[in-house]
C-alpha cells in the first residue's frame, strides 16, 4: 500500500523519515518537518496503514491485515514509489511510540537502507499497569467512545487526543494484539545502524529506565532523559526536543548543511 504523505524540502538533499505512532498521524511531524527541511534535508512524514489520510483497503474488517509485516512492507513500498534511495542509499528515520517498533522491523529486513534509527519513546515492551489498561480500553469503552464522535470532533481537545479517539477501533486493537508480547531487548541486538533513544521521565508507556535498558543492549546508541516530559516529548519540551533531534540528524551526516527558506508542505495520496 502507498501511503499518504507530508513532504517538504529538496529532494536532492539527504532524506529524512518520520513516522509516528500508534493512534496518532503524521500531522504530529509537520512543525518538525518545517524545521529539519530548513537545516538541509528532504523530509517526509507518513500516515500508517489505517492512520491519518491513508485508508484501509475497502474490503471487510476480518480480513484487513494491520500486522508489524504490514506497516514495514508499506513504509519501504511508499519510499521505494517516491524514489528517494536514488539520490541518496540511506535514510534517516525518525519515529515515535509504535513507529519504533514498525522503524525497527523494517531495519532487520532492510539494513542497506538506513542510515540511523531516531527512537522516541519506544516501548520496548508493553508492562503493567499500562499493558492492562489498553487491554480493557481497547474493548467497549472505546466502542462507547468512537459512538460519540461528533461530541469528540467538537470538543477543545489537543489534535492528537483527538486523533487517538479517531482512530478506528479495530485498528488499534490489531496492533494491540500483535505487540501486546513484543519484546524489543532481543530485536535491538541485531541493528548495526546508529540509534539515539530519547525518554521522557514521566512516560508509563516506554518508561524510561526500560529505554535506557534498551540502549544498554544496542551496539551503537545514545540515550537522552527528557526530565519534564511525558510520552509526547516534543509537545511538553518542544525546543529542547527540536535542538537535540537536529543534533542526532545532523551527526557525522551533513554538518556543512545551512539554513534554507521556508518551502511549502506537499501532501501525497
Amino acid at each position: 500500500m502507498i501511503l499518504n504523505y507530508y513532504e517538504k524540502g529538496n529532494k536532492n538533499d539527504p532524506t529524512v523519515v518520520f513516522i509516528h505512532g500508534s493512534a496518532s498521524d503524521a500531522t504530529v511531524w509537520l512543525n518538525e518537518l518545517s524545521i529539519v527541511a530548513s537545516h538541509g534535508y528532504h523530509c517526509l512524514a507518513l500516515d500508517l496503514r489505517g492512520h491519518g489520510d491513508t485508508r484501509l483497503m475497502a474490503q471487510p474488517k476480518e480480513h484487513l491485515k494491520i500486522d508489524i509485516e504490514s506497516h514495514v512492507h508499506d513504509v519501504y513500498e511508499t519510499l521505494n514509489h517516491i524514489d528517494v534511495f536514488h539520490s541518496h542509499k540511506q535514510v534517516v528515520i525518525v519515529t515515535h511510540s509504535f513507529g519504533g517498533i514498525v522503524a525497527l522491523n523494517l531495519a532487520e529486513r532492510h539494513p542497506e537502507i538506513i542510515q540511523k534509527l531516531i527512537m522516541i519513546a519506544m516501548p520496548p515492551k508493553l508492562v503493567s499497569p499500562t499493558k492492562d489498561f489498553l487491554k480493557v480500553l481497547l474493548g467497549k469503552p472505546l466502542e462507547i467512545i468512537q459512538s460519540n464522535l461528533d461530541l469528540i470532533q467538537k470538543s477543545p481537545l489537543r489534535a492528537r487526543y483527538k486523533s487517538s479517539i479517531l482512530t478506528n477501533a479495530h485498528v488499534l486493537q490489531e496492533i494491540y494484539k500483535h505487540v501486546r508480547n513484543w519484546n524489543g531487548f532481543k530485536r535491538i541486538t541485531h541493528i548495526n545502524c546508529r540509534v539515539y533513544f530519547a525518554a521522557g521521565r514521566f512516560d508509563i508507556v516506554a518508561p524510561a529506565p526500560l529505554m535506557y535498558k534498551m540502549h544498554q543492549f544496542a551496539k551503537n546508541s545514545s540515550f537522552e532523559l527528557f526530565k519534564w516530559s511525558g510520552h509526547a516529548l516534543m509537545e511538553d519540551e518542544p525546543e529542547k526536543f527540536q535542538s537535540w533531534l537536529l543534533k542526532c540528524i545532523g551527526e557525522k551526516l551533513n554538518d556543512s548543511s545551512h539554513p534554507k527558506p521556508e518551502e511549502h508542505i506537499s501532501q501525497h495520496n
